[in-house]
């Protein structure tokens, strides 16, 4: 019944080929180092350290080029785990992890880790729930999953539809936060970093579909890995004489007190009239770091973690990289990487939020505002902070200090007076993981265009036809996104969060319900689609004029479109007649971890059909 999978061996030689990528960004930073002592200028240095390995990625691109369809939309169904796990970790964190919930952190202290608790926690869920029932059934996208478990080409296309918004605000916010940095560190404006961003990641998509983005993303998480770790773990040594910063900011935490006290910081409580996340623009900390639910209450932490959780465990641009390994067990393990990775991410990003307090807030408590240090004017000058002496009492308090929230990663190595080769490394980091994430939304977002729209309309078998379509919707996608970047003024956090409370809302249902009861029926995961989305988009428009609590009012619909998406998907199913023998046939399949997944079993009995009918017409 299963068949035998095919043989599917990846490349023996991933590991050399990763270790010299690893080696090259190594020893570009070691080499940009030596030159800045010899006198090389810090504007020379950015640009190298940027602009080298965009270069690096595009030949690897080029390297994956591919006009096999199973290649393009599934990687060739080979991709060893770590290397899965590599990049589904990059995609859950994102630009938007790296600088945004590490600004949050230092903004909200404890009250911000609820993000990095549901990001690691809903991957958990993805691994236990959904993800291996997805890689036995194969489909390539989420949507074509829900048509093909239910036999409906309308679920399929309604599902692909409902998939723009979080999937196309994610790649709104990521491309955002990369063109962020290249704007900062290139000569470039932010419109013509908008466009070169949207390019890279576009041609790293386009070349060779999941194929070139796995091994891209591959790469690119390799340097913010490597751009992350040396940085911090040299601080951690300066600060607490140890470099596992995860384990000694801890010893920070008492002088950063002690600073924040003098600077003027006191208890809170929330703020129902205000929204508790901070905004991009430099603004004053107003929160101690310890102290807990000051900006959040204990109920809102609970709510934003739950929907961050089903919104993770629901985002199609993780689930659709459930058909790149060579079995069940390898997606499984690939899982098992990313929850690592993420997890660990979620330790760090606390340490660097508390490395950058405590230098920033002790320099200001001890230096008289007549003579600031000299990383205040640096940052002033690249419009990240704001600072002056607005009660004229002598020194900077921390109402006095405002500083950008996206800024955090870059400035705590340029307060540290650390040499700028440091610094232009950190934003090389985070601008590699923003890209593998903006790939990897792209992807996902043209994939469903290309294969739940377009071939619900064209649907011969021919294969360039086929990538034609994905081709397009790729390039389509990538010009409206920087459109968009252009004339509106995105919070990539914000739609970090409303993205995530969609894809919860709206997919989080549906999918338990296909996977886990056989007895659901198409009306029914239409009617969990459309109750979750509804939801959401109601609550987004009342946001959008209530502003305050809008982040947490899109957190609550989103768990409660998720609610109400599992009564209505259970109704609507007991209300219709029940399965056919295909669709429970095909739920007992999907169990069976075992064997060839669905779809590729389809796919050889099509082509065996096809090219029986092609014999017997040229034998008459």
């Amino acid at each position: 019944m299963n068949g035998h999978p095919r043989l599917r061996t990846p490349n023996p030689h991933l590991g050399a080929y990763y270790g010299i990528v690893t080696s090259a960004i190594v020893s570009l930073a070691i080499m940009l180092a030596m030159l800045e002592q010899l006198g090389w200028s810090d504007a020379a240095i950015a640009e190298v350290m940027i602009v080298a390995p965009l270069g690096l990625y595009l030949v690897i691109a080029a390297g994956t080029y591919t006009q096999n369809v199973e290649d393009f939309f599934a990687s060739g169904r080979r991709v060893p785990p770590v290397f899965n796990g590599l990049v589904l970790a990059a995609t859950a964190i994102g630009g938007v992890g790296f600088f945004a919930y590490t600004g949050t952190i230092f903004f909200l202290g404890f009250d911000a880790l609820a993000i990095g608790l549901g990001w690691t926690c809903g991957l958990l869920l993805a691994g236990v729930l959904f993800v291996p029932y997805l890689r036995k059934a194969g489909s390539y996208t989420v949507p074509s999953f829900l048509g093909h478990r239910y036999r409906s080409r309308y679920l399929r296309m309604a599902a692909s539809v409902l998939q723009l918004p979080p999937t196309a605000l994610l790649l709104a916010a990521e491309l955002k936060v990369a063109a962020m940095v290249a704007a900062l560190f290139l000569p470039l404006s932010f419109s013509g970093a908008v466009i070169l961003v949207a390019l890279v990641v576009a041609a790293s998509v386009l070349i060779g579909g999941m194929r070139s983005l796995t091994w891209t993303g591959s790469a690119e998480f390799i340097t913010g890995a490597v751009g992350l770790a040396a940085p911090l773990i040299l601080i951690s040594v300066l600060l607490t004489n140890l470099p596992v910063p995860q384990f000694t900011y801890g010893e920070t935490l008492s002088p950063l007190h002690d600073a924040e006290i003098t600077t003027g910081l006191t208890p809170i409580a929330p703020d129902a009239s205000a929204s508790p996340f901070p905004a991009t623009a430099p603004l004053s900390v107003t929160k101690p770091f310890l102290e807990p639910f000051g900006a959040l209450s204990e109920g809102e932490f609970a709510l934003l973690f739950l929907s961050i959780a089903l919104g993770t465990a629901a985002l199609p641009s993780l689930l659709v990289r459930s058909g790149v390994t060579a079995s069940v067990a390898d997606q499984r393990r690939s899982v098992a990487w990313a929850v690592l990775i993420v997890a660990l991410f979620a330790m760090t990003a606390p340490a660097i939020a508390a490395f950058a307090k405590v230098v920033m807030f002790q320099d200001i408590a001890k230096a008289p505002a007549s003579a600031l240090p000299a990383w205040v004017n640096e940052l002033s000058s690249r419009s990240l902070l704001q600072a002056g002496d607005a009660n004229g009492d002598g020194a900077i308090g921390a109402s006095e200090l405002h500083i950008a929230r996206d800024s955090i990663a870059l400035a705590l190595p340029i307060a540290m007076r650390l040499p700028y080769v440091i610094t232009a490394l950190m934003a090389a980091s985070g601008m590699a993981i923003a890209l593998a994430a903006a790939g990897s939304h792209l992807f996902t977002l043209s994939a469903s265009l290309a294969e739940d729209l377009y071939r619900a309309i064209d649907r011969r078998p021919t294969a360039l036809p086929r990538l034609i379509a994905a081709w397009a919707a790729i390039g389509a996608s990538a010009l409206g996104a920087c459109v968009f970047l252009l004339i509106a003024d995105l919070d990539p956090l914000r739609a970090a969060l409303t993205a995530f409370a969609f894809a919860g809302a709206t997919f989080f249902a549906p999918l338990l319900l296909a996977i886990w009861w056989p007895r659901s029926t198409a009306q029914g995961a239409f009617a969990a689609l459309g109750a979750g989305f509804i939801t959401v988009v109601a609550a987004t428009a009342m946001g959008a004029f209530d502003g305050g609590h809008a982040p947490m009012t899109t957190a609550i619909a989103s768990l409660m479109g998720a609610g109400l998406g599992l009564v209505a998907g259970i109704a609507g199913s007991l209300i219709r007649s029940r399965t056919s023998e295909a669709e429970a046939a095909y739920c007992e399949d999907m169990r069976d971890p075992e064997g060839e997944s669905i779809y590729d079993r389809a796919q050889q009995r099509a082509a065996a059909a096809a090219a029986a009918a092609s014999a017997t017409a040229s034998g008459q």
